[in-house]
């Protein structure tokens, strides 16, 4: 019985380094490398999109229809933009033609289309938009975006941001797939608008892993770093769970405009300088 006894105590430490689900062991795999770089361009490539978006939209505001002449955002320098309505609903198209240089060297074509039901700001209002053929560098981005505007909170927009059937498809062939449930909340300093994100993500990774990610500390986005074509954000904290590999955190700074992100794996990290 004391023989037995010491064996079982011997092998313990094995059977729960076996049954450990944490990641105080992990290693950036390329797995895992592959499944944060690819979350992290997703992410990057639809705040690019949000970019367009919202200039766009505060071109609106300014036009009542036909071509609109002057853009507001150094991404729409070289895209042609026609209008359709007024401020209180109209379309919005965005096109970058068959490749349109941006000012950090990135080449995008194809078109963003907006569509909105109400002004922006007040609640209820609702903006629809609509990827038609549009890339960033040879790399193709899809998907539906909804934004609803739920009224005001502390002086500042709340809006719910959901996007289905979102696609980000390399030149390799390799892809990721989205979909996310998030709240925006947007809020006003003279000319410079800040952004909190809060919420969830879903899909697959470019090798074929089923993955979550959740905001636990706000994204930002400022106005200041997205024309700089910073779209990485400045601050927050998110988690990213891909099934069957572990757990990443990712923190995105103290609110510098870069393209700097820290990952972390358990007692791991490593700071990556990503851009889109």
């Amino acid at each position: 019985m004391k023989k037995r006894l010491i064996f079982l105590l011997s092998i313990l430490p094995f059977v729960f380094l076996a049954c450990d689900t944490g990641n105080e062991t992990a290693e950036f795999t390329p797995e895992l490398q592959a499944s944060y770089e690819g979350e992290e361009s997703a992410e990057a490539m639809y705040n690019a999109v949000e970019s367009v978006t919202g200039a766009v939209i505060l071109m609106s505001d300014a036009n009542s229809g036909g071509r609109v002449a002057v853009p507001v955002n150094p991404m729409l320098d070289c895209a042609e933009i026609t209008f359709e309505g007024d401020v209180n609903s109209g379309r919005i198209e965005a096109d970058f033609g068959d490749g349109c240089e941006m000012p950090n060297g990135k080449v995008v074509k194809g078109s963003v289309v907006v569509e909105y039901e109400g002004l922006w700001m007040a609640s209820g209002s609702k903006i629809y938009v609509v990827l038609k053929d549009f890339y960033v560098d040879g790399i193709q981005v899809e998907g539906t975006i909804i934004y609803t505007n739920t009224g005001m909170d502390m002086n500042a927009w709340v809006f719910t941001v959901e996007l289905t059937n979102g696609k980000i498809t390399w030149p390799d062939g390799t892809y990721l797939t989205r979909e996310s449930d998030r709240t925006y909340t947007l809020s006003a300093n003279g000319e410079e608008f800040e952004l909190q994100i809060e919420g969830t993500a879903s899909g697959t990774t470019r090798k074929g892993y089923t993955y979550s990610s959740e905001i636990t500390e706000p994204l930002v986005l400022k106005t200041s770093c997205l024309k700089e074509q910073y779209f990485v954000p400045s601050s927050g904290v998110k988690t990213i769970e891909v099934k069957g590999l572990g757990t990443m955190k990712v923190n995105y700074g103290n609110g510098e405009c870069d393209n700097k992100i820290t990952v972390s794996i358990g007692t791991l990290s490593k700071e990556i300088d990503l851009s889109i």
